[in-house]
């Protein structure tokens, strides 16, 4: 069974950013969250903090992510892609995330996402090893 306990957010390219965040926005009534004339955030449920489409000037950043529960989960799916001899970067750390990345074979940008829901030792976003997540506490089940 699968570790990965929902998809996070994904992200398409646009050549008008504005004008795709619109059509989002009027024909599925999603909220934009934040925009700009290179970036829109959309949301289904705009309180919850999240972003649930991205929309991007850039067709270099389109990617998809992946949430999971648990720091466990985490460490597994990542074990997973290394077992099978692909290759991840990260884990990163910051704010309230913990997340890794990786290539599919079609080279598309996938991330893997735990809230590890304890407070990101400084600088906010940095490079962590699996027994530092452990060893500063977030791994609070």
């Amino acid at each position: 069974m699968s570790k990965l306990s929902r998809l996070g957010h994904i992200s398409l390219y646009a050549h008008d950013v504005r004008r795709l965040a619109s059509f989002y926005e009027t024909a599925l009534e999603l909220a934009v969250v934040n925009h700009s004339d290179e970036t829109a955030c959309l949301a289904i449920d705009p309180q919850s903090g999240r972003h649930d489409l991205l929309i991007l000037n850039n067709p270099h950043h389109m990617h998809l992510a992946f949430w999971v529960d648990t720091l466990d989960h985490f460490k597994e799916v990542w074990r997973r892609l290394t077992d099978h001899g692909i290759l991840a970067h990260g884990p990163y750390v910051e704010s309230e995330y913990a997340r890794f990345s990786f290539l599919d074979p079609e080279g598309n940008h996938v991330e893997i996402i735990w809230a590890h829901r304890g407070e990101a030792p400084p600088p906010h976003r940095r490079k962590i090893s699996f027994r530092e997540l452990e060893e500063f506490g977030v791994s609070q089940e």
